[in-house]
């Protein structure tokens, strides 16, 4: 083989594998990007971990702060959809507690089961 005929094979090579790391990046970070709707679309996702704490906002909250927060976001946009993230090692019961303790905030309340 000559030079050029190298040349073009490392070249072609190169580029096929920053078209697959580019590919696998996208597919990796697409569902990531549409799980986690931006605040301007009015989601709210209320993380609970498996030994039962609230995470809102990436910060850890108590259950007792959980309304007021939500009345705070709520006057800031009358939109506002409450998403409920439970980690896998919650017990359904516990998953369920919480949901009734949500529902007086009349927000619309979606589940995302892992």
């Amino acid at each position: 083989m000559n030079r050029s005929a190298l040349l073009l094979d490392s070249l072609g090579l190169g580029l096929m594998a920053v078209a697959l790391a580019t590919a696998a990046l996208a597919l990796s970070l697409f569902p990531q990007r549409l799980a986690q709707r931006p605040a301007a679309q009015a989601v709210v996702a209320l993380h609970l971990n498996g030994q039962g704490q609230l995470r809102l906002w990436n910060q850890p909250i108590q259950p007792q702060q959980l309304p007021g927060l939500l009345a705070q976001a709520t006057r800031r946009n009358a939109n506002l959809r409450l998403r409920l993230l439970p980690d896998a090692s919650v017990p359904w019961g516990v998953v369920q507690h919480l949901i009734s303790q949500l529902e007086p905030s009349g927000l619309p309340l979606e589940v995302q089961l892992p």
